[in-house]
């Protein structure tokens, strides 16, 4: 009987913690210094709520090629494909005060595009691999790859 009642409470957290089908959303380690995502929603609804979790996180938008657009001025038709270059201007002072070389590595850059089964693939290499080569910038990098694993996280809902 003590067993039966550990079984069944084990399987309600099991159940408990598993995300459901609606907000799941898979992290890929494609490598060491790239990460990648799979949104389940159509590539417009990634990229607006991409954009809100950006300004939620307090992350500006530097600059959005716009790969698609590109491809067009070319003659050439693709699906949706964009890049934003983003930073949290606040960071700038660490990285400026630690190794002005490290200027090299910012804004951070993600790309989103549109696959053919109309999934959205959201891509970015890890901010710690690139700042993590410069002298006191180790922690920075760490904190920037939470913030984008949050923020992806949050707009994959």
């Amino acid at each position: 009987m003590r067993y039966r009642v550990l079984l069944v409470a084990a399987l309600a957290a099991a159940v408990w913690l598993v995300p459901s089908p609606a907000f799941a959303q898979k992290e890929i380690k494609v490598s060491e210094v790239v990460v990648e995502y799979i949104s389940p929603l159509p590539y417009t609804q990634a990229v607006a709520k991409l954009e809100a979790a950006f300004k939620g996180a307090g992350l500006v938008v530097i600059g959005e090629p716009n790969y698609q657009q590109m491809q067009r001025m070319v003659g050439r038709e693709r699906r949706g494909s964009k890049a934003y270059f983003v930073f949290r201007p606040d960071l700038g002072t660490p990285v400026f005060d630690n190794d002005y070389n490290a200027a090299l590595e910012i804004p951070l850059k993600i790309l989103l595009y549109e696959r053919e089964d109309k999934k959205t693939v959201i891509r970015y290499l890890k901010p710690s691999a690139a700042l993590g080569n410069y002298r006191g910038l180790g922690s920075v990098g760490k904190s920037l790859d939470e913030l984008l694993r949050k923020v992806v996280s949050l707009a994959l809902r």
